[in-house]
């Protein structure tokens, strides 16, 4: 699932219009829309970070980064 999908259920899930997210995330509602829809597929960090707080999530569950283990060479 890429970003714009992610942050639309879980938009959704947590009963946010658009409008409501834009503004507690600090980014334009024309911005959120696109995002959500696809158009613009490498947002800024700071859009993210912004959107994921708002989300109340990190920006590694936001973009979909699962954490890998390396072993420790010894």
């Amino acid at each position: 699932m890429t970003i714009g999908p992610r942050v639309r259920e879980r938009r959704t899930a947590l009963g946010l219009s658009q409008e409501q997210l834009a503004r507690q995330a600090g980014v334009s509602l024309n911005a959120l829309h696109k995002l959500e829809m696809g158009r613009i597929t490498d947002p800024h960090f700071s859009t993210l970070s912004g959107i994921a707080h708002a989300l109340g999530i990190t920006v590694d569950q936001l973009v979909g980064e699962e954490a890998v283990s390396v072993p420790l060479v010894g």
